[in-house]
């Protein structure tokens, strides 16, 4: 499977790099808001705090259990109570710090998207006891289920929509949207100045999913694109979905002009500028043409 090979790449990644914390406020009180980035040993994964008068929403949970540390010390910093974390989708850099954040946070309520938390259900404590030694975590920490939600988060007066499931690095991708921070948090449909995940787009059919959802947050009124991974220096702006739409075209040429591994490898690097030993790249390749 392929989510079980990324499982294996980022089960690689070590954990105990401090974490990078970006803060943006965008609003004046009740609201604020940051973006907590991880270290590059947590894949420059984005969560997202959200703070009102008494309580806080985070949107994703990072990888690695030093990062997860992190973002749980920042929203702890706040002196708000964690009410809510919220899943956008399935890949284990974005939700295997839920065992920090229910530790630390017993009350909060950790929600996905019905879709997400349906394959969650199916796959997700196996995802986490595979992956845990090798990112940091105790032997007995343990990973929380997310519940299933529709529709729209809530923190005191404020609304969020959570868009229905999109095409991004992966099937189901559930962006959400802060309309009074002007902002758009696009999870693993966006990435900003880093490698794209593209192990799991290699037909017409992906590559077009991908760019439709593209083209839908591209026309979102929000100012703001909050990217699932960003590279240090990068902006939360429409940069983010050239760059994706960049790597993709990239990656659809490299997959034409080959006719098998060592090709391939031969077009990322030409094309793409990409080393085809890293991590991202290797696993893309050995998806488009398995051993």
């Amino acid at each position: 499977m392929l989510l079980l090979n990324r499982r294996s790449v980022l089960a690689s990644l070590a954990a105990g790099s401090a974490a990078a914390s970006i803060g943006r406020p965008l609003a004046a009180a009740p609201q604020e808001f940051d973006v907590f980035t991880a270290s590059p040993m947590g894949a420059f994964v984005d969560s997202v705090v959200v703070l009102g008068d008494e309580t806080g929403l985070v949107i994703d949970a990072q990888l690695t259990q030093a990062d997860a540390v992190g973002l749980a010390d920042q929203v702890e910093a706040s002196g708000r109570r964690l009410e809510t974390v919220f899943i956008t989708h399935i890949h284990p850099d974005h939700l295997m710090g839920i065992a920090v954040l229910s530790q630390r946070f017993p009350d909060a309520n950790f929600v996905a998207h019905s879709a997400v938390a349906e394959i969650l259900g199916q796959m997700g404590e196996g995802m986490f006891d595979e992956l845990k030694g090798n990112l940091g975590f105790a032997p007995g920490d343990t990973w929380t289920l997310p519940s299933p939600i529709e529709g729209a988060l809530t923190l005191e007066d404020a609304r969020f929509e959570v868009l229905d499931p999109i095409r991004g690095d992966t099937g189901v991708i559930t962006p959400v949207i802060l309309p009074e921070f002007d902002a758009v948090v696009a999870s693993d449909v966006v990435y900003n100045g880093t490698d794209v995940w593209l192990a799991e787009t290699l037909t017409e059919e992906d590559f077009a999913g991908w760019r439709a959802s593209l083209d839908l947050l591209e026309a979102c009124p929000e100012a703001v694109i909050i990217p699932g991974h960003r590279a240090e220096g990068t902006s939360d702006d429409r940069s983010g979905i050239a760059h994706t739409r960049e790597k993709l075209g990239q990656w659809e040429e490299a997959l034409a002009v080959s006719t098998d591994r060592a090709s391939l490898a031969k077009a990322v690097q030409s094309i793409m500028g990409t080393d085809p030993s890293s991590f991202f790249a290797q696993n893309a390749i050995s998806a488009a043409y398995p051993e």
